[in-house]
């Protein structure tokens, strides 16, 4: 994945807005968590006008902390960077619910997105310029526990 979305990069020099939605029922890619092998590095290329990346369903999968961290070090006009670690999915705060109560979400998708901040905290978030609006989307502490 890592190599093809670059390449994309490379092929549209007037690209301002990024959005990715990588949402997946499980994640079937390697997780960089747990893995102690070094991030591959890409070939280095200046992205110039990107200047907004929102990627949904962020999760610890190597190949997407890789392109995320290419994306950070080789954009020179990024502002906004969206990392949403609850699959985009509309009602996962409560401030966005009628109720009052974030929707539920499974285990095995509240352990990914657990895996999908370490990551960011990791890998990214130590990349990200002072210059880059790093928002970062997580599920509810209050309805989804504290330890996230």
């Amino acid at each position: 994945m890592t190599c093809s979305l670059i390449s994309f990069f490379d092929a549209s020099p007037s690209l301002e807005t990024f959005i990715l939605n990588v949402y997946q029922m499980k994640m079937e890619h390697e997780s960089i968590v747990g893995d102690p092998s070094h991030l591959r590095q890409m070939p280095a290329h200046r992205h110039d006008n990107l200047k907004t990346v929102k990627i949904m369903g962020f999760s610890a999968a190597k190949s997407l902390v890789e392109l995320t961290c290419h994306i950070v070090e080789n954009t020179t006009s990024l502002e906004y960077l969206t990392l949403d670690t609850t699959r985009g999915h509309p009602f996962a705060s409560c401030s966005s619910n009628k109720s009052g109560k974030c929707s539920s979400m499974c285990r095995d998708v509240l352990a990914e997105a657990r895996e999908g901040l370490l990551a960011i905290r990791t890998y990214v978030e130590p990349k990200v310029p002072s210059s880059v609006k790093l928002t970062v989307v997580e599920p509810c502490r209050r309805c989804h526990g504290p330890d996230l």
